[in-house]
């Protein structure tokens, strides 16, 4: 008996769960450093290294509503800049910047190893929908580019409601869109506090993907893997 067996809806994480967001940020930002000829005034590993820590810490607040999505995309690069000591003339370049690094990074394809095969898999039998906290304008398009949007029946953003994972009612919002219900669903992600406990607190069954490592001091998952085709044994 698979511990899953009762599970009739499937949700996934865009970012970094099958859409590997880590390996395609890093190749469009060195792209989009060096377009604007900012290896003048910085080494690109220093700048990568500061972005990559306010971005990080950016998100964790846009996630539980405490800054808005057009200070985070601009406040990133603002503040990265700034410690890493780059000069530029005109006041909106933060948010220019961050306009061509978008408009590059949704054009790249590299998934998460065993995405597509994982999800090849589970819609054999079932249908598999995307829950993201990433902008609308984005998300699609990086379906189409890593090749994954043939596997996916909906694609349920928190920009529909304005309201992000983990909040409750993004997840209660996602389960009216597919006709779901709580105790026959389960969320599969890599980030603990968004999918996870965002998924947990809702009522849905869990799979933590845990890619980085990451040691909670104790876990509400139902599973723990650290690749995705581990989740066949189970689903």
């Amino acid at each position: 008996m698979k511990l899953f067996e009762n599970i009739e809806t499937i949700f996934v994480d865009l970012d970094d769960t099958i859409w590997d967001f880590t390996a395609n940020s890093k190749v469009t930002m060195k792209e989009v450093f060096h377009r604007h000829s900012l290896q003048k005034q910085c080494a690109y590993e220093k700048f990568i290294e500061c972005y990559l820590k306010h971005n990080s810490e950016l998100w964790k607040l846009y996630h539980h509503g405490k800054i808005e999505k057009q200070f985070l995309v601009c406040e990133r690069f603002r503040i990265s800049f700034e410690e890493c000591g780059i000069k530029y003339k005109n006041e909106d370049f933060p948010k220019m910047f961050n306009e061509d690094y978008l408009n590059t990074i949704v054009k790249c394809h590299q998934t998460v190893e065993g995405a597509k095969e994982l999800l090849a898999y589970l819609t054999e039998t079932r249908k598999v929908h995307v829950l993201s906290n990433g902008f609308k304008n984005l998300q699609y398009k990086k379906l189409l580019s890593g090749g994954l949007e043939g596997y996916i029946s909906e694609l349920v953003l928190s920009d529909d409601i304005n309201v992000t994972k983990p909040n409750k009612l993004l997840f209660d919002y996602a389960l009216t869109r597919v006709n779901g219900k709580p105790e026959t669903t389960v969320m599969i992600g890599d980030d603990y506090d968004a999918d996870i406990l965002g998924a947990h607190n809702a009522g849905w069954k869990t799979i933590f993907f845990n890619r980085k490592g990451f040691k909670p001091d104790s876990t509400v998952a139902d599973l723990t893997v650290e690749k995705l085709m581990d989740i066949k044994e189970y689903l």
